[in-house]
This record gives C-alpha cells, sequence and structure tokens, in this order.
C-alpha cells in the first residue's frame, strides 16, 4: 500500500482481430486504514482526455473508478498518458485493461517503493503476426535519464522514435515526469534491462497473445517490481481447471542457482528458465529472481484465456488484504478463486470477509517443506482476507476465468528491500523495519508481554493493534503437537512494505548479493556515474546510495550499495539486551518513555521558572518607574503652591482666599 502512484497503461489488443481495445480502463481502490481516506486521481499531462475525479474510500470496501480509453498508449510511442494517484492514507490500487474477450489486471506498486533498476519479463507467441510483446516506462521526476538493454528472442527489432534497436542493443534517452514510453515488437522481450537516473514504473506483458497449445488469445500484463524487492523463496501451484500453467524464473544476477522441484539450474543475470506447472512445488534461490506464471489458453475442455502474474515471494507475505473481484468485457461474472500460499499449516485460521471458513472451502490442500499451497472460491464483489492470529502472514494470487477470458494478478505483497546488510536500529512501533535483523518485520506484538518470534526477547520489533481476542494456532512444525496460545489486537498493515519470515540476511558489511549486478567481466572503458537513493520504507529509515557504472560499448553494470542509517526514537520498555549490564549509556536508555517524560518535565520546569522571574522583574521595574512619575508629579503641586503665597503677599493680602486679578 502507499500514499503515491503513477501508473500507465499499454497497449490491449481485441483478441480476434489485435486492434486496439475501444472499452474504458478501471481501476479498482481499496484501503486498511481505519478511517475514510480521501482520494485523487488525475492525468495532469493529459487533462483534455481526463479532468480527474475525487472519491473516498473506506476500510474493506473498493471502489471502482473508470478511466477513459484514450489514456490507454497505442503503438511504439512517447506520450503524456500517465496517471497520478494521490491519497490521504495508505491504499492499495489495482488496473484493469481489458479489451473484447481479453482482461488482464496488476497490483499497482506506489512512488516510494519503485526502483532504478527492472529485469522485465513479457511473452510472446509467433501464431499470429499481431501478437506483440511490450514494455512500458512511466516517469516520476523530469529530466530522468534511462538506459535499456534490449533483449530480444528472434530477430526481430525495437522501433521508437525513427530508430531502431535489435537484441544487445543500448536504448537510451530521457523522460520527464508523467511522461509515457512504449516499447513493443514481434519478439520476447523478457530479460530487457532497464536503468534510470531516478524512479519510474515499469510494466511488462503482451498486447495479445496465446499460450501453448491452445487457440484462444488474450491481453496480458504485470506492473514489474524492481530488483531490490525480488524474492529468493517460492511456492507454486497450478490454477484449477486449466491446461499445465507455465512457470518463468529470471534472474537478477550472474552464478544464480535455482533449486525447481529438486532440481537446480544455473542462470546469468537477465537469463530465464521455464517449466510446467502440473503440482505443486517449490522454488528457492541462492540471489533474489522473479517468478513469472502464465495461464495457457483454453483447449482440451479447458477453460479460460491467457493469463499472466507474479508469483510473490514466501518472504514478502502480509497478513491482510482488500481487493475487488473484476467483471468480463461482457459485464459478466468470471468464476473466481484465491490461491494462498503460505509458511506452516494453520491455513484453517484464515477469515474471509471476518468469518471463519469450513474445511471443505479449502480445495486442493498441499503441504511440503513448511509451507501450504490450495485455493478457496470466491463469490464476485468485495473481499478481505486476513489470518486469525494477526501476525502470521500469506501470500496469494487472485484468479478468475470463463470461456475465452481470463485474469490473474497478485492480491497484494510486501516489497521490503531485504537482501542487504541489515543494521540494528532503534524501534518505531510497525515501522516497517527489521529492526533486530532477524529477517522479519514487525512480527512482536506490542504490550502482549509474549515473545512471540521465540528468539527470547520480547516487543523488540513489534506493532500495535486495536482489538483484542485469542486463538490457539497450530506451532508452523506439524511434527509436534504443541501449540501457541496468543492474546492479539489487530490494525491496519501495509500490503507493500513489510515482509514476516525467516531468511538468511547478511550481518557482516560489504556488498551484498542483491547490491552487485554483473552483467560482464569486461574492463569499463567509458564510465558515466549516477548517484541517487533507493525508496526507504519510512522517511528516517534505512536507506542505499547506488553508483552505477555503464559501459555502453559492451555492458558492464556495477552497483555498490552501501548502507546508510539514521537512527529513529521510540517508545519502549527496556530493552533485554541491556538488562544486566554493569553500566549503561545514555543512548541505551534514551528510548525508554520514563525518560522522555523526564526530559519534557525537566524542560518545561526550567521554562516556567525563567518566565516567572522575566514576570516579577518587569513588576518592580514598573513599580520604580510609576513612583518616580508620582514624585516629578508632587514636586511640581508644591512649587505652584509656593507660587501662590508668594503672589498673595507680595499684594498685602490680609486673606487666605485666592486674589482675583
Amino acid at each position: 500500500m502507499g500514499k503515491s502512484f503513477v501508473l500507465g497503461f499499454m497497449e490491449a489488443s481485441v483478441a480476434q482481430t489485435g486492434n486496439p481495445s475501444k472499452l474504458p480502463i478501471k481501476l479498482f481502490i481499496t484501503t486498511s486504514s481505519p478511517v475514510s481516506v480521501k482520494v485523487s486521481i488525475t492525468a495532469p499531462l493529459a487533462k483534455t482526455l481526463y479532468r480527474g475525479e475525487n472519491i473516498t474510500v473506506k476500510r474493506g470496501a473498493v471502489m471502482e473508478v473508470t478511466l477513459p480509453k484514450t489514456l490507454r498508449n497505442l503503438g511504439a510511442v512517447r506520450s503524456n498518458n500517465a496517471v497520478f494517484i494521490a491519497s490521504s492514507d495508505e491504499i492499495a490500487v489495482f488496473g484493469i485493461n481489458e479489451a473484447h474477450q481479453s482482461t488482464d489486471g496488476f497490483l499497482g506498486l506506489p512512488v516510494d517503493v519503485l526502483g532504478m533498476q527492472y529485469y522485465v519479463p513479457s511473452f510472446y507467441s509467433n501464431s499470429q503476426n499481431f501478437y506483440k510483446s511490450a514494455i512500458l516506462l512511466v516517469g516520476t521526476n523530469d529530466r530522468t535519464m534511462i538506459n535499456i538493454q534490449i533483449k530480444i528472442n528472434n530477430g526481430n527489432s525495437v522501433y521508437l522514435e525513427t530508430k531502431h534497436y535489435r537484441n544487445g542493443d543500448w536504448l537510451n534517452t530521457t523522460i520527464n515526469r508523467y511522461e509515457v514510453i512504449q516499447l513493443h515488437c514481434r519478439g520476447d522481450l523478457t530479460g530487457t534491462f532497464v536503468q534510470s537516473s531516478h524512479k519510474i514504473s515499469v510494466f511488462g506483458g503482451a498486447t495479445v497473445t496465446s499460450i501453448g497449445v491452445g487457440k484462444t488469445r488474450d491481453h496480458i500484463e504485470e506492473q514489474i517490481p524492481p530488483l531490490n524487492v525480488w524474492g529468493k523463496h517460492f511456492a507454486v501451484s497450478p490454477i484449477p481447471d486449466t491446461n499445465p500453467n507455465l512457470l518463468r524464473i529470471l534472474a537478477s544476477a550472474n552464478d544464480t542457482t535455482v533449486s525447481v522441484n529438486s532440481m537446480t539450474h544455473n542462470l546469468e543475470s537477465g537469463e530465464f528458465y521455464d517449466t510446467l506447472v502440473q503440482t505443486a512445488f517449490l522454488v528457492s534461490s541462492n540471489k533474489p529472481i522473479l517468478t513469472i506464471q502464465y495461464v495457457p489458453s483454453g483447449s482440451n475442455g479447458h477453460e479460460g484465456d491467457p493469463a499472466m502474474t507474479l508469483v510473490p515471494p514466501i518472504e514478502q507475505s502480509n497478513v491482510f488484504y482488500s481487493f475487488l473481484t473484476p467483471m468480463s468485457s461482457t459485464n459478466t461474472n468470471f468464476t473466481n478463486i484465491f490461491l494462498f500460499i503460505m509458511e506452516g499449516s494453520s491455513y484453517n485460521h484464515l477469515l474471509l470477509d471476518n468469518k471463519p471458513l469450513q474445511q471443505q472451502e479449502f480445495l486442493n490442500i498441499v503441504y511440503s517443506a513448511n509451507v501450504t499451497t490450495g485455493y478457496i472460491k470466491l463469490s464476485p464483489g468485495s473481499h478481505t482476507l486476513e489470518h486469525s492470529s494477526g501476525i502470521v502472514p500469506f501470500g496469494g494470487i487472485l484468479y478468475g476465468g470463463m470461456m475465452h477470458e481470463s485474469y490473474a494478478y497478485p492480491i497484494g505483497q510486501r516489497l521490503t528491500p531485504m537482501y542487504k546488510d541489515c543494521i540494528l536500529t532503534s524501534m518505531e512501533v510497525g515501522d516497517g523495519l527489521d529492526n533486530d535483523c532477524d529477517g522479519k518485520v514487525d512480527e512482536e506484538i506490542c504490550g502482549d508481554f509474549t515473545d512471540n518470534d521465540g528468539d527470547g526477547i520480547i516487543d523488540e520489533d513489534c506493532i500495535e493493534e486495536t482489538k483484542s481476542t485469542h486463538n490457539i494456532l497450530d506451532t508452523t512444525d506439524t511434527t509436534t503437537d504443541t501449540a501457541i496460545t496468543t492474546g492479539f489486537m489487530r490494525t491496519k498493515r501495509s500490503t507493500n512494505t513489510k515482509f514476516l519470515t525467516t531468511v538468511n540476511i547478511p550481518r557482516t558489511s560489504g556488498v551484498s548479493a542483491m547490491a552487485t549486478t554483473r552483467i560482464s567481466d569486461i574492463h569499463v572503458q567509458h564510465k558515466t556515474t549516477t548517484s541517487t537513493r533507493l525508496p526507504q520504507t519510512k522517511a528516517g529509515s534505512t536507506s542505499t546510495v547506488i553508483t552505477s557504472i555503464v559501459n555502453n560499448k559492451r555492458m558492464t553494470f556495477d552497483t555498490i550499495s552501501k548502507p546508510i542509517t539514521t537512527m529513529k526514537t521510540a517508545t519502549r520498555k527496556i530493552p533485554t539486551h541491556i538488562i544486566g549490564k554493569d553500566s549503561y549509556t545514555f543512548e541505551d536508555l534514551r528510548t525508554q518513555e520514563w525518560l522522555i517524560y523526564a526530559e519534557y518535565a525537566t524542560v518545561g520546569t526550567v521554562t516556567l521558572i525563567i518566565i516567572g522571574a522575566l514576570g516579577i522583574c518587569c513588576k518592580k521595574c514598573c513599580i520604580l518607574l510609576k513612583r518616580a512619575d508620582d514624585d516629578d508629579d508632587n514636586e511640581e503641586t508644591n512649587a505652584n503652591s509656593r507660587k501662590s503665597h508668594f503672589i498673595r503677599r507680595k499684594l498685602f493680602s490680609n486673606s487666605l482666599r485666592s486674589v482675583h486679578w
């Protein structure tokens, strides 16, 4: 979730002919905030196409916003058709891009989690000459430099502004805020590398395509996360009642070793590996990867159409989701399911629309290596999904299918930069950071006096909740019968800024695997250097300075990540790690609530004393001045009196009465 989104909509073509879509664009907007959220939707550089509108969204409800079809980008173009969304509190945004019998959607990524390095997935089938893979870029800052290394799997080229670019060529250009660049070609653009000097939004997919042996066609697209939030651990399960799905694994760095269903494969940066998904299995790697699941064309009695979705990393799972199932291009309902993925076996504690699910509603449950996958059916409309514990994360994919049409996209995920050197930081309640470097974020519940994550420390990285209940959860280790009783309270949680799982995060200084990407070992001769900052989860949290070196002759791209941390002050109990010390530093105690109040009281007392002293001094000065004025007035009166008596005596007056002239 976020408060600011800059989105674009790529070309979507009619399935039968490849002609541009004539249907409008849709946005679904929701929030987990307990208060009403004001949202503004505009097209800042295309006001003649869309005047914009303001809406209000509430927790658990989803608002649908219709945008004109003219904001959709057509062809290999540069346009001003970006959509800007701003809100008063955190919201989730889903985009729906459809043509006749051709629909797909994406999870919108807020500006604060966008990045400057991307490898882009797409898809291409050569069955029809109007099939095209596509990449769309949207600027968030003026004068943003973009360097794109084109990757095409056949001899075709990308065309932009009178120039053709073939496989391995560099397309160097600039983009301004709310400007859009769309690239497409008759070839697969998967593995195309995008580097920018400022944050940009990136989308990948195809204008329309078929997938697999079937002949049905559909538009596919997703908004792509930057490299710094890719994951290493995934659970994959086929979409029910479809042909075998295709899984594509895209590598972010050289020497990536991927384990797929107990088999290993080696990939270099920008390379990908395809495999069929017929049963549930696990995927893991030694370096961050992106996994994309493609639903194939309908055939042999299977309904549905091509669809493309990112598979959320297990370590980026969240605890609460709000979403709306879309309608088809013909305004009829899809058959909708939620495909869930979670660590542990407490799937039967999932709540749909605040109500527990019956055991028979969980379908195709598979448990392996402490990971559970399965799915539930969903009625059309608005829904919420959460775990009854309030702290157990899960992820998943929303899918809808019918004859000749389907869609698929993640219902949400955290987007926390994970695989870099972790630095211990002071905690703020619910700050979305891994404060204690245990590979988990906000894993404790503040004030429940329970070691929720089992590390021997209480409330070292916690979040406050707003209502309480009690539940008994199965342990994630099914080899024992132990149960955990947890008292908890719930609150809103971001779907894109936090993760909750155990991963191996290096604690030593140096460059992490995520921070270094080497495309070639050739010595750099022609260098350009840019410095910028990766997006922060919150102001004042850990950020990263990136120095990029690009060799435009034969690409060598090195990224060196240097953590920069600003410490925050939080209010909590004395940390366990300082109990028992012989001595304490001021910083050990500074974050304690009682000391903060003592500081405020001391400052306030001193201020009152100073003000009181100044008031007394001013009062005394006023009294002295008044007395001086009174003395002057008395002296003048006495002088006048003496003068009158002198005059009377001068005139030889025998009376004390006044003399009349």
